[in-house]
């Protein structure tokens, strides 16, 4: 169950977002294992943002967290799909855009815990 947090400056309307949540549901599968109908997407839009002091008017920011770790050449490609799937949806220029990856070593959903590196004893 990955985790998507992405701020816009934006309001977006539901064809918008629908267009968005899409292509940021496809833009996760380049991570093995991880299927956008399993994204978990928390959408701030309308957001104020600043960058050096300036106010952006088109600006957006995405946090990505997802268990396990994934070799550079993965991220990147994970990278660059979010960005075009922003890009293709609301129109954001990427050097408009930032992101985030954050690898977890430990993940709980479905009343269950996963850990990389501990479990008790059966």
């Amino acid at each position: 169950m990955p985790l998507m947090k992405l701020s816009v400056t934006q309001t977006l309307d539901q064809e918008k977002r629908a267009l968005l949540l899409k292509g940021l549901g496809e833009a996760i599968e380049k991570i093995p294992g991880k299927e956008g109908r399993a994204l978990i997407v928390d959408l701030e839009e309308g957001k104020t943002m600043y960058i050096g002091g300036v106010l952006q008017e088109n600006m957006a920011f995405a946090d990505v967290q997802y268990y396990s770790n994934f070799e550079y050449h993965k991220k990147q490609a994970l990278t660059a799909a979010v960005f075009d799937a922003i890009s293709k949806a609301i129109g954001t220029a990427k050097n408009k855009m930032f992101l985030t990856i954050t690898e977890r070593n430990s993940w709980g959903g479905f009343g269950d815990l996963k850990d990389e590196f501990y479990s008790d004893p059966e």
